[in-house]
């Protein structure tokens, strides 16, 4: 059965910013079969941040993090999570589907490590990383 990465808006823009291929090397890392999940309120942020990016370099990023959403499953984002802060809404998530969260985001790591749920991270702007145990 394969393990469930549900995705976070900067996680997805690494292959724009440092070459990176983070499907790949999240099966590599996680050594198992890898769904991608990504919520609608991640894509509406990805959205926003087209929208309000100034610079053209930002909104190449954003626009790029878009197109890698064709290789994810969209999950809509039910009644109970919606509401919710858009990290709230991945906690949730990963832990009803007892998924890793894939993110950058310093806070966002430290609530899902102290909720159990395992972090799957980019370290040295070279390679990813697992903290946690996949359950």
């Amino acid at each position: 059965m394969p393990v469930v990465v549900v995705i976070d808006t900067n996680f997805i823009t690494i292959p724009a910013q440092f070459a990176l291929d983070i499907f790949l090397e999240t099966e590599i890392v996680v050594e198992r079969k890898v769904d991608f999940h990504i919520l609608t309120s991640v894509i509406e942020e990805i959205d926003r941040k087209i929208a309000q990016a100034k610079k053209m370099s930002k909104k190449r990023i954003f626009r790029i993090a878009k197109s890698l959403v064709e290789q994810c499953q969209v999950v809509q984002t039910d009644a109970f999570l919606e509401g919710l802060p858009v990290d709230d809404q991945l906690i949730q998530y990963a832990r009803r589907v007892k998924g890793i969260i894939a993110t950058n985001d310093r806070e966002l790591k430290h609530k899902a490590r102290a909720q159990g749920i395992p972090v799957l991270m980019l370290r040295s702007r070279k390679h990813l990383i697992l903290e946690g145990n996949i359950l």
